[in-house]
Parts: C-alpha cells; structure tokens; sequence
C-alpha cells in the first residue's frame, strides 16, 4: 500500500462499489498489485524478443523499508525529546517473542552499544538511551524485516503472551506425574536426575521461549535418528537410501532382531534402520571426518551459536560397553547384505553411538525442531540445513514411526510428526508453525517420556493443530494461536452474514453447529436479520427467527431494525414475518433465558451494545412508520 497508494484507492473504491464483486477477484486483484511490487517475482529487468517494456523496482524495496523505519521511530518516538526509547523499543519486539540472544538482531545490538559506548545488557536497562531519527535508521536498518513483523502483529504466533500463558499453565499442569523411571541399560543415564522438567518453544519465524530445566545438558540419543537421516536423505536422495532401509513402522520392539519382507530394516527410526543410514554418511570418508560432518551438521540444525552442541564422551563408552544388542543386530544385517558395500561393521556401529551421544539442551533442541518445521531452514539464521525433499519425508516418518511401539496411537490422539528417546528428550513438529522439545528423564515401559507424552495430549487438545483439525466440522472450541482471537470472531460473523445474503441455509446450520453465536453483530451493530430482511429471503429469515431468541427487532448503529430495512428494500414477506415475531416475542422469556445463561457460563451471551440500543419493541412497531432512518446513498453501499 505504500508503493502503491493509488492501486489501493482503487481496489477499495471497487469493493464498495460493486457489492456482487467476488472475494477471489478482489484478493487477485491486490494480488496482481503485490506482484508487481515484488522485483524477485521478476528476475530479469528485460523481457526477451522486446515483447514488454523493461522497468526496474530495485529501488522500490529500499525505499520501502526506508518509509517503514520513519513510520516506527514516530509511532514510538518521546514527544517531549522527540528521540526514540531505545529500551522500550525492545520491549515491545521482545513480547513478541524475539530473544535477546536472536541472531538477526545481534547487528544492531552490536551498533547502538557502539553508539552509545554501552556493555553488555546496558541497552536494555538504560534509563536515559535515546536515538534520534538517523542514528536510529543506522541501527535498525540491517534487521528492518524481522522486526517490522513482529511490530505488525505479522509473525506466525501472532499473539505470543497468550500463547505462552496457556502453554506455561499445560507445563505444571503435567509436572506432578511421577509414573515411569528413568532408563536403566545404559549406566550414564541411570544417574539422570528424574525430576527434571523442560519444554522450549521455537516457531518458524524465530519466536522462542522456555520453560523448566531448559539449560539441563542431556543425550540426543533416538532423536537424532530423524537429523542424522534428513542429512544423508539430503546429499544421497531418497532412491538411493531406501534401497537400504524402507519405510514402514515395524510393529515390534525399536531394537528388535528383525528385517521386513524384503530383508531391509523396516525404517530409519528403529536401532536397525538408523545404524544403516550412519553407514551412508559420508561413507568413504574416515570415522574422524564421519563425525566431525554429522556434528557440523547437528549444529546448522541449531542455535547459530553452536554452543549448545557437544559431546558426551562418557555416555558414548558406556553405550558401547553394553551395545550386544546392536552388534548382535548388525551382525545380523551383514548376514543379509543390508549394509552398502565395503562397509566397516565396527566404524558404523561407533559412529551410529556417536550421534546418539551428542549432547544438547531443551532450548537448542527446540531450535533444530523448528528447522524441520521450516522446511529444512534454521528459522534463526535463513541458512538451510537440508532440502525440501529430505525435510517431507523425515517429517512424514516421524509421523509414523517416531514413538516406538506407540506411534499408531501417538498419530491417532495427538495427529503430530514426533520423535523421542531413552534419555527423556522428545521432540514435537508443528510443520509450518513450530518445534517444540520436552525433556523429562521418567519413561514409560515403551521408552517413551511419560509428561513428554502426556503434555502433547494436553497440547492437542487446546490447540487446533492435530492433522486433521482442519476438516470442515471441526471443533471450533480449539484455539488457534496463529490467529487473533478477534479478527477469528469477525471472520466467522463475517462469513455468517455473507451466508444470509447469499440464502445458504445450509453454511446457516454449519456455522450453528460450530458454536456460533446466532445473535452476533457486525461493525454497524447489524445482526443476521438485517441482511436477510434487506435480501428479501423468507425462508432464510424465517429459519433465523426460529434459532432467534432475543428481540427480534435489533437497532442497529444507524437506529434501523430489521423491520425498516424490510419496508424500506420492499420486502412485505419479510416484513410480515418480523411484525409477526415481533408481537409474540416474550420479554420475560428472553430474561430468564439470559439469566440461566449467566448461571450456567455459556449459552446467549447479550451484548452491552444490543442493551443499550435495543428499545422496547412494542414501541419500535407502534412508530415504525416514523422512526425509519434515511440513509445516505454511501451508507446504503457500505
């Protein structure tokens, strides 16, 4: 809209003026006008054979974001100094969601200390840290993306407090199950403390928080079967690696001495599986360079800092000391010809330990979730770790086979890729939306962390994200934390209204099912009945006063009732319908049906608009004739 004021006058002068103007041909529109904003959607300044004029936008960005860094500073600029808090600038992009540790603000954290000769967290404590407009554009220029979306409400989690508050109350709401013990076969991790209790937050737009022991150290181990596989899924392809390893849940124990039918482990999730995609990393390299690869690669999956990954050594000797299972099972699948050829049995097996030994904590993990949830794109950075591909298909058998011997019933109650492992830790994707890890070291008799397990329950059933939320009858009572609660009310309205112009008594009835309130108001104060009574539409009308059990005569800001918006579009059906509603509608009713409403936190809620506008409808008949509001001829169009 800036770039293009004129394309924005016209659209909405359209919109207004052409009342039949459908919505696909006005967001085609504005989309044709984005497009021609957009120099990357042009790749080239020159069109080949001269078949169009050449024209050139890379100055337009630029200026663009020259506009919206003035625009900030005087939105949040002191009128006494005319300077800008530099403090409580940050604020604001903080409750957001944006960390202070995030990367893509480190520039111009870096520059305002260098201007105002600051150390370390002085920026944001300062009580005397104000910017003028110039030294202010310098600063913030570099980093003008991400925080022109957090400003704007525009990031993925657009209400981020909310969020976090209903998050933070399911976190102690499983901190009391005690159930489980911690794992046992591997010495180092019988010494975890099982009282430890973590979960972070990353989504693909940057925005983090944690909560718990987030800073406890603990052993990737079966998680990092889904990034050792993205990786190789990544530089192999998929054809060549699953003539190694298939694809299927193998419905038997996760370490389990078995091959499918085609005497390939079943998937890259169980012990057989991941050991025969270790032996396709970067195979002809030796174990040293093997290692060095993988864990590079684990931290571009990560925090940028790479500090939040390492290396337990001592849980990588002790998981050898006890590793008979494994070498049984590796023995196995050499037996069968499972491994690729010239494979070094005792080099893969303690590489396949390694990853499993990689250390980290809940709030780096929940960054590398996040990558997976952004398409193989560290959401911290913009660096991409892995491609498209490889991220889908990890995503699609974390889905399937993530949970061990509980993955059937983890898709059916939670409907969410996940992976979890011995040491407590356990990773959810929300594709498009977030990663989150769990950490808790108390496991149930599958291996599965037991609050882990019993968070993502409690998770799924507050937000709508389960895989298949989205189907048209869908329990609206869910929340939808990409949304605002608001504007969420106001496109249902809208779509209530919309449906009662049309006539479709049928979208009528779904969005009854779904909770919404049949009595509910647009920005004029206009209910339902107003729409059909202006349409003319008595059976739709009718239908609606049959649901309707307020005044059926509601005022409407410009004091119309659906009565006079009848009279006055000549619709004498609809009219007789609500004079008739109108004489036998029972106040006395109407109290005691918002009293047991009261009583009881649901049912028809009355809005303290309706209160005060509504007058008494004996009355409204009695001067109707007199009491209709001319309208102009621009309201008449809105």
């Amino acid at each position: 809209a800036p770039l293009f004021p004129r394309i924005r006058r016209v659209s909405l002068r359209v919109a207004v003026t052409s009342p039949n103007t459908t919505l696909a041909s006005i967001s085609a529109f504005f989309l044709a006008a984005k497009m021609y904003a957009r120099p990357s959607l042009c790749r080239e300044n020159t069109v080949p054979n001269g078949c169009c004029v050449p024209r050139t936008l890379s100055n337009e960005p630029s200026r663009s974001r020259t506009h919206f860094q003035e625009l900030v500073f005087d939105l949040y600029k002191d009128e006494k100094t005319g300077k800008i808090f530099i403090p409580q600038f940050f604020k604001q992009l903080f409750e957001s969601g944006i960390r202070r540790d995030d990367p893509r603000l480190a520039k111009v954290f870096e520059r305002v200390r260098d201007v105002e000769k600051l150390d370390g967290d002085g920026i944001f404590e300062s009580e005397n840290l104000f910017l003028d407009k110039e030294t202010f554009k310098e600063c913030v220029g570099s980093s003008i993306g991400v925080i022109a979306k957090a400003l704007k409400r525009q990031l993925v989690i657009p209400d981020w407090p909310s969020f976090c508050k209903t998050m933070g109350e399911t976190f102690e709401q499983v901190r009391p199950a005690h159930a489980g013990s911690v794992a046992t076969y591997i010495p180092q991790l019988a010494r975890t403390d099982p009282s430890y209790w973590a979960m972070s937050i990353c989504t693909v737009d940057g925005q983090r928080k944690s909560y718990g022991d987030s800073n406890v150290p603990f052993c990737l181990q079966s998680v990092s079967k889904p990034f050792t596989y993205a990786m190789v899924h990544s530089e192999l392809g998929a054809d060549e690696l699953h003539s190694y390893v298939g694809q299927e849940p193998s419905g038997r124990l996760f370490n389990d001495i078995c091959l499918d039918h085609d005497k390939k482990p079943h998937n890259p999730l169980i012990n057989a599986g991941a050991i025969i995609v270790a032996s396709l990393v970067l195979r002809h390299a030796s174990l040293s360079d093997r290692f060095d690869y993988a864990l590079n690669q684990f931290k571009k999956f990560g925090s940028t800092n790479g500090q939040s990954i390492g290396f337990n050594n001592a849980v990588f000797l002790s998981e050898r000391e006890t590793a008979d299972r494994n070498y049984a099972l590796s023995y196995y699948m050499r037996e069968h010809k499972c491994f690729p050829p010239n494979t070094n049995l005792q080099d893969t097996l303690d590489l396949y330990f390694q990853l499993c030994s990689i250390e980290t904590n809940s709030d780096n993990l929940a960054v590398m979730a996040g990558t997976l949830a952004n398409g193989g794109v560290n959401p911290m950075n913009g660096e991409r770790v892995v491609n498209n591909r490889a991220c889908r298909d990890t995503l699609s058998l974390m889905y399937s086979c993530g949970m061990y011997d509980w993955s059937g019933q983890f898709a059916f109650r939670v409907g969410l890729p996940a992976k979890s492992g011995v040491s407590g830790a356990m990773i959810i994707v929300v594709p498009n939306v977030m990663g989150i890890c769990l950490y808790s070291p108390r496991l149930d008799s599958l291996g599965n962390t037991v609050r882990g397990v019993k968070f993502a329950e409690h998770f799924i059933q507050t937000f709508n994200f389960h895989n298949y939320d989205s189907l048209v009858y869908s329990d609206c009572r869910k929340l939808d934390p990409r949304r605002v609660v608001e504007e969420q009310d106001q496109e249902h309205t809208t779509r209530f209204m919309y449906a009662a112009k049309t006539g479709d008594i049928s979208a009528i009835k779904r969005f009854l099912l779904l909770g919404l309130n049949v009595h509910a108001r647009d920005y004029d104060e206009r209910t339902v009945l107003h729409v059909a009574a202006s349409e003319g539409d008595q059976f739709v009308l009718e239908y609606i006063l049959s649901k309707w059990n307020e005044n059926p005569l509601p005022v409407d800001r410009f004091g119309r009732t659906p009565l006079d918006d009848a009279e006055k579009f000549d619709k004498p059906a609809c009219a007789s319908l609500l004079v008739k509603a109108a004489e036998t509608f029972d106040e006395g009713a109407e109290g005691r049906a918002r009293a047991a409403a009261a009583a009881t936190g649901g049912g028809v809620s009355a809005s303290p608009s309706v209160q005060s506008l509504t007058d008494d409808f004996s009355a409204a008949l009695a001067a109707k004739s007199e009491t209709i509001v001319p309208i102009k001829e621009e309201d008449e169009k809105s």
